[in-house]
């Protein structure tokens, strides 16, 4: 980047702290020439972001735990790069196109209003990766996918929306395909945001002439190439199976994965689904359960791909929120201006007084996940992904185990559970550790599940948590081979619990076999104690699970019905007909035995413990 060009970037940026970021661009005041390339202005960041760096009060680069693992992560590409095993290379060039691309566009609001877009090094960390990094031998981008989630008012539909006028027109025209664009909000004004965004930064920019611009949609005059927006009949046709860039927008709002699973119908040469969102109240919808998981445990390095790029900013755990630096974490941009600032510390006075407003304030303004769902919603999620493992907290050889067995419809879903109590030596407290799966008839019911319930029952199916039979009914007949295979392996001494009502076939088929079984009635009544029991079990940490989304989600979709008669009296029931919950009444069910269960004292024991003084 030459000098005329920085100048006038600086002449246009009303930010803060300018001289700092001269100072950072030359290393040698009087050259005419920029020094620091975008790769090495990256690799300062990482750095300042990972020793949690004060510049000054408008300048500071304290971060949080998971946005110093994309740091760490892109530190370590850049060790990578020209090594065997990574296909990918920096190209500078592509990188420094992108920042120019914005300086073409304008400012909408506000006191930059009409003046070029200048990107500071968080925006940069982001669209100068999607852009910078490609493939060696194809030249195509290294990232098809991304999610970033940061705090509101980080010029995230900005953003979204400058990437996908550079895709329009730069890209489109360069790979020679004419790019179909969508933006997906919850709701059709929602869906309109980016594409209002890119009529804003286009006007007044030297660009504008290349795009006809109509009500609802934008076209890129050259390529052909369009921007639209999705609405509901869209994702129910298929519609922008061609799908070259697919925006998701405050995906949190998303109760299903009915838009993203659109962009699996992509078809151009460098296709890229973008997801910029705020934390969410409802820990049951897709971008908590699974993007942001996923994305977890992306950064945390337990899984890889290298195709998907993700970037966390959120407050952590334990952080004094009454110490304002902290908030920088989730404001990379608001907390660099004094407006943005401003109405942070309002909102923060008022929740303060307001314990609803503190909510609002912890999701919106400092990304922080708050409860799912409501007040009458059976498990907090965060709950439950305490009590995840990684492998089995015991050795399971030898124990006893209970069985819940939630029947079903000839085709619906079938919960089985099994229940290994324990004593947890550390605190002699009764814990429980629990394996589950669901059942479904042939692999049909798999794909049929996939459409309806709007989740990746394959997915879950290739991982083991849900299993399918050869029939085109529920045949408990294999069913039951699995269990009798699982306790055979474990030398499991078993005790069945079994749905009356829908698993009546189950019951004689065990007591056939001299099982030591009991029938569990699905009234109020008699599932009210277990139901309390499991959810109590789950919020003090004595339940043990291991990875199972299927499971998550089924918790996730399951609400307290209370008995009129009785508030005492509860049982687990789901707002939505293609919600699942079977797994999770499987569950209760075995934990009205688990639950009871003690362990057997020697007679040696009981002398020794003083029990025969």
């Amino acid at each position: 980047m030459n000098l005329a060009i920085f100048k006038s970037s600086f002449i246009v940026n009303q930010g803060y702290g300018w001289l700092n970021k001269l100072l950072f661009y030359f290393k040698k005041i009087g050259k005419e020439e920029c020094i620091l390339t975008i790769k090495e202005e990256l690799i300062d960041y990482c750095n300042k972001c990972l020793n949690d760096i004060y510049v000054n009060e408008w300048e500071d680069y304290i971060s949080c735990k998971k946005h110093k693992q994309a740091c760490k992560r892109l530190l370590n590409d850049f060790q990578r790069e020209n090594t065997d095993g990574f296909p990918y290379i920096w190209n500078e060039e592509e990188a420094q196109k992108i920042v120019k691309w914005f300086t073409y566009l304008r400012h909408s609001k506000g006191p930059l209003a009409r003046k070029p877009i200048i990107l500071n090094t968080w925006q940069k960390f982001f669209l100068c990766q999607i852009y910078g990094w490609r493939n060696r031998d194809t030249g195509y981008k290294r990232f098809t996918m991304s999610f970033v989630e940061c705090a509101r008012k980080q010029a995230k539909s900005q953003m979204e929306a400058g990437i996908i006028l550079y895709e329009m027109s730069s890209q489109s025209v360069k790979n020679g395909e004419i790019y179909e664009c969508y933006t997906a909000g919850t709701k059709k004004d929602q869906s309109m945001l980016i594409v209002e965004e890119c009529k804003n930064l286009l006007t007044r920019s030297p660009l504008r002439g290349k795009f006809k611009i109509n009500k609802t949609s934008i076209e890129h005059i050259k390529s052909g190439s369009f921007l639209k927006p999705l609405n509901k009949e869209d994702k129910k046709s298929g519609d922008g199976t061609n799908i070259a860039v697919l925006v998701l927008d405050e995906y949190h709002q998303h109760e299903t994965t009915e838009y993203y699973d659109l962009f699996q119908g992509a078809g151009t040469k460098e296709s890229l689904l973008m997801i910029i969102t705020t934390a969410g109240v409802n820990l049951n919808y897709p971008c908590y359960t699974q993007e942001y998981q996923y994305c977890s445990k992306l950064l945390e390095g337990v899984i890889v791909n290298d195709g998907y790029f993700t970037d966390i900013l959120e407050i952590d755990d334990g952080d004094d929120i009454e110490d304002i630096r902290n908030w920088w974490k989730a404001n990379p941009i608001r907390m660099t201006y004094p407006e943005g600032r401003k109405k942070l510390l309002s909102n923060y006075e008022v929740a303060k007084e307001i314990p609803e407003k503190m909510i609002s304030f912890l999701q919106k303004s400092l990304d922080q996940w708050q409860t799912n769902g409501g007040k009458n919603a059976y498990v907090d999620i965060a709950d439950y992904d305490k009590c995840v493992v990684n492998k089995p907290p015991i050795n399971l050889n030898n124990r006893e185990v209970y069985i819940g067995i939630d029947g079903s419809s000839k085709y619906d879903l079938f919960g089985v559970t099994f229940h290994v109590p324990f004593i947890r030596e550390e605190d002699k407290k009764l814990c429980i550790y629990q394996e589950t799966f669901g059942f479904v008839p042939d692999f049909e019911y798999i794909q049929y599940h996939k459409a309806n319930d709007k989740m990746p029952f394959d997915y879950w199916n290739e991982k083991g948590w849900i299993r399918h039979t050869s029939n085109e009914v529920i045949d408990i007949v294999p069913i039951m081979e699995f269990c009798f295979n699982k306790i055979k392996e474990n030398n499991w001494k078993a005790r069945w619990i079994v749905d009356d009502s829908n698993a009546r076939d189950v019951y004689l088929y065990l007591l056939d076999r001299k099982q030591e079984v009991y029938p569990i009635f699905q009234s109020k009544k008699h599932v009210s104690d277990p139901t309390k029991t499991f959810r109590a079990k789950i919020k003090d940490g004595t339940m043990y699970f291991l990875e199972n989304d299927s499971f998550k989600w089924q918790l996730s979709n399951a609400y307290v019905e209370v008995d009129p008669q009785d508030e005492d009296i509860i049982k687990i029931d789901k707002k939505k007909q293609r919600n699942r919950i079977d797994c999770v009444d499987s569950s209760i069910f075995a934990t009205k035995l688990s639950a009871y269960w003690k362990p057997k004292v020697s007679l040696r024991d009981k002398i020794m413990s003083g029990a025969y003084r």
